[in-house]
């Protein structure tokens, strides 16, 4: 298999459609499953979200330069693309809709970390949905993705101890929302 690197440079160079696609296959889930966590759930609205990030994505490979991961990059992509639909639409969505929040699998790879426990997967989902937004991105990118501080700065533009900071409070968020001893 080729990597990143091959793939976009086929892209770029040959206008390679096929190199591209699979490029989208390779992230088309993690991208997914990050505005999945953004929107609380609203599966449709992910995808169009990740439909557009991978939209941006093909029209400004060029500007690649390598100096982080292709993941990283799409990631910022992502980011942006959602920080655009909240300033655009802000007001459409209810995120505090508990309904949107626990239908959808949010965090597919969360399953595995807490057994067959389905009820402790489905309140985990709800507490990440109820997490301030800053948190709840940096939550999402650091456990869901497994991006490190530093990709998670390129892809926000946030300092690294701000992002220490959401980390922190998002995790004591959790622990108070599970009543952890």
């Amino acid at each position: 298999m080729d990597s990143d690197l091959v793939l976009i440079s086929r892209v770029v160079l040959l206008d390679d459609q096929r190199a591209f696609a699979r490029l989208m296959r390779k992230y088309q889930r993690p991208v997914r499953r990050y505005f999945l966590v953004e929107t609380n759930g609203n599966e449709a609205l992910a995808d169009d979200l990740a439909q557009e990030t991978f939209i941006h994505a093909w029209q400004n490979i060029g500007s690649f330069h390598g100096l982080s991961g292709f993941g990283t990059w799409l990631y910022r992509i992502a980011h942006n693309t959602w920080l655009n639909w909240l300033a655009r639409h802000h007001d459409l969505l209810s995120l505090d809709d508990p309904v949107v929040r626990t239908e959808v699998e949010v965090a597919p790879n969360l399953d595995s970390r807490q057994g067959s426990d389905t009820l402790e997967t489905d309140q985990l989902r709800v507490a990440v949905a109820r997490l301030p937004e800053a948190e709840r991105t940096c939550i999402a990118l650091f456990y869901l993705q497994e991006l490190s501080l530093r990709e998670i700065h390129r892809v926000t533009g946030w300092p690294v101890g701000t992002i220490k900071s959401h980390l922190s409070r998002g995790r004591n968020h959790l622990k108070n929302l599970f009543d952890y001893d």
